[in-house]
């Protein structure tokens, strides 16, 4: 950026930099502004949505009662890895083209009330494929610990075998769940147990953080309190 870029460019520039996405019961992930440049004609901008919103949205929804719409929901190779999980999972979900921008979609999730459906044997689980989607291969580890029994293995990409996922496997495992991982990292095999209570924690800092948060108070509703925040003196703040 020179010394002669113009106002307009600027403003642009400082609304793409301060995106705030909106996240509801029909969610906005993504966000609408009205410029001003002076006396001239203003302009109304319809910035994308955010993959990792979506992702996260998607597997609130589908651990939720009823049918969530998501508007604004960005689409991209890691929405579309979550969605496909998904439907591998049984779980409906729809994906309709956004009206206003070509990037995004408006998506539909039928909750399945937190009783995810059971997976495969271990000679033959259920395989989801996450790709290279970091978010989806946090999230749904949690999410299929919930499962009604069976196995389910997860995996990617070869890039997304090398991220270390230690803390979401010992995050599960003091919970009680089996999770096969030579090396603590994808693949894995998950072996599903629903709700289990007892307590567990990790640090709001960490990786396992949100999917413990977003899975959790579906353990709650099946009668174990949900997490909370704590702190101690001599480390990062917790959740239990």
């Amino acid at each position: 950026m020179g010394d002669r870029e113009s106002s307009a460019d600027a403003a642009l520039r400082v609304l793409v930099l301060r995106r705030d996405p909106v996240f509801g019961s029909a969610s906005a992930c993504c966000s609408t502004r009205s410029l001003f440049f002076g006396s001239g004609p203003g302009a109304e901008i319809v910035i994308p949505g955010s993959k990792s919103i979506t992702n996260r949205a998607i597997v609130l929804a589908a651990l939720g009662d009823g049918v969530v719409t998501l508007k604004g929901s960005l689409w991209s190779e890691d929405t579309e890895a979550m969605t496909e999980c998904m439907h591998k999972l049984g779980i409906k979900v729809e994906v309709a083209p956004d009206p206003d921008v070509e990037a995004n979609r408006t998506i539909t999730v039928h909750g399945c009330g937190g009783k995810v459906p059971a997976g495969g044997t271990e000679e033959q689980p259920l395989e989801l494929f996450v790709a290279n989607a970091g978010t989806a291969a946090r999230f749904l580890t949690a999410m299929v610990c919930l499962g009604a029994g069976g196995v389910y293995r997860l995996s990617g990409v070869p890039r997304m075998h090398e991220r270390p996922q230690q803390e979401l496997v010992r995050a599960l495992r003091a919970l009680g769940y089996r999770v096969d991982t030579p090396n603590d990292k994808l693949p894995a095999l998950v072996h599903g147990g629903g709700a289990r209570p007892g307590p567990v924690t990790v640090s709001v800092a960490d990786t396992p953080s949100s999917p413990a948060r977003c899975c959790c108070p579906r353990a709650g509703a099946a009668g174990r309190s949900p997490p909370r925040r704590a702190r101690t003196p001599t480390s990062s703040p917790t959740w239990r």
